[in-house]
């Protein structure tokens, strides 16, 4: 990651915060069908998301690999409820925690940035 990709991520979340916004309170908890997930929810996986890659960004810098674990999206969703939340309050977080992230990016010295890594693991969803 890079300044640039932190400048896209920014841009990317400001143009997506308003059209987010556009979708009604009704809208954003309707779910399209049975065991998929609503509006609400899935901006709560992407809330999610950015939770664990903030912890990658910031955990690479102090270690020698590139090793960190994954987590149960399904299992996450439904633990916090998101679902029950206002639909401004998470189109907020997740937009705050996206350009906090992008701000990570743009703070991680080049020297750290550019060194190379040759252990690689992320483990997505439970082991089975």
């Amino acid at each position: 990651m890079h300044v640039a990709s932190a400048e896209e991520l920014r841009s990317t979340v400001e143009r997506a915060a308003p059209r987010l916004l556009a979708i009604s309170e009704t809208d954003s908890a309707k779910r399209p069908a049975p065991g998929k997930w609503s509006p609400r929810e899935i901006v709560g996986h992407l809330i999610d998301s950015a939770s664990n890659n903030h912890q990658r960004f910031v955990r690479a810098q102090f270690q020698d690999d590139l090793v960190f674990p994954g987590y149960d999206q399904d299992a996450w969703v439904l633990a916090q409820q998101y679902q029950a939340r206002a639909w401004q309050d998470l189109v907020a977080l997740w937009r705050g925690f996206n350009l906090h992230i992008a701000h990570v990016i743009e703070t991680v010295p080049p020297d750290v940035r550019l060194r190379v890594q040759t252990h690689h693991l992320l483990q997505i969803g439970i082991a089975g």
